[in-house]
């Protein structure tokens, strides 16, 4: 079962020919390019995020494998949700799912095989893109992260994802949480958006997933991608991590299209 294309002409372009055009516009020539076990990238329309998502895939080596870490907007559960089908559908064309990968992750008692909570999400069909776009031939692996997950099985589930790596053969895939950072509404939203997204940026180059977590949780910091954050950092740790660098912020509020009075903050960062 193909995961059909569902925001193209919403959220991004649905020519392939413009979308392609787009993604070239936003992304800068980088001359050495690394490679990461794990990156942030943000997933709103591409008029507000879609420079700073192209600037973090810019500066890395997409390899031949990701698994994508979404958010969950509209569902609470199942706590993490893998997407069992054949394929994904983008203007750029059909992305297979990594079956061996897929299946090893599906295998961990934390994982659920659920591919109805994927339909309406929108959080990696946004990112997906940017890699098909670095890496034609990529496959990939992906998991749907509920409001509901506990902060424990973070940790657990970080771990899991290195082990099923290494099985699977995909030493080198990429771990992309897809997140954007804090949404605020009403006076002085920006700078609510300015200070809570410096706080988490903060634990983030630490590579400090718990400390992430209990920063968001304590300061209400609205990151609605906090939870595959957490999971993708805990990975990175497994893997042999050290830090995070910020490639690049922004706020809807830069964007043309941007409201004074709802604001919501977007950070690019890799991991290594």
């Amino acid at each position: 079962m193909m995961r059909k294309a569902a925001f193209a002409g919403q959220f991004y372009p649905s020519s392939g020919k413009k979308l392609r055009a787009l993604i070239s516009k936003y992304s800068p020539r980088v001359e050495r390019k690394i490679l990461v076990p794990g990156v942030l990238c943000p997933h709103a329309g591409y008029p507000f995020s879609g420079p700073v998502a192209a600037e973090v895939f810019a500066a890395v080596e997409v390899p031949p494998v990701a698994l994508i870490l979404n958010p969950s907007h509209n569902y609470y559960r199942p706590p993490f949700a893998i997407w069992m089908g054949s394929s994904w559908e983008t203007p750029l064309g059909e992305t297979l799912i990594h079956k061996e990968l897929s299946a090893e992750l599906a295998a961990l008692e934390l994982v659920t095989e659920e591919n109805r909570v994927h339909a309406p999400e929108h959080s990696g069909e946004v990112v997906l893109p940017f890699l098909k776009y670095h890496r034609p031939d990529i496959k990939i692996a992906v998991i749907c992260v509920g409001a509901g997950a506990p902060e424990p099985a973070f940790r657990e589930l970080g771990h899991g994802i290195a082990e099923c790596l290494e099985k699977a053969g995909a030493h080198d895939a990429l771990v992309v949480a897809s997140s954007d950072m804090s949404h605020e509404q009403g006076p002085g939203a920006l700078d609510i958006v300015n200070k809570h997204d410096s706080l988490a940026i903060a634990h983030m180059e630490k590579l400090d997933p718990d400390g992430l977590v209990r920063e968001c949780r304590e300061k209400d910091i609205t990151m609605c991608g906090v939870q595959p954050a957490a999971v993708m950092m805990h990975s990175v740790l497994a893997r042999g991590g050290e830090k995070g660098n910020l490639i690049r912020r922004s706020t809807s509020a830069e964007s043309p299209h941007g409201r004074d009075d709802y604001v919501v903050g977007y950070a690019g960062m890799v991991f290594n």
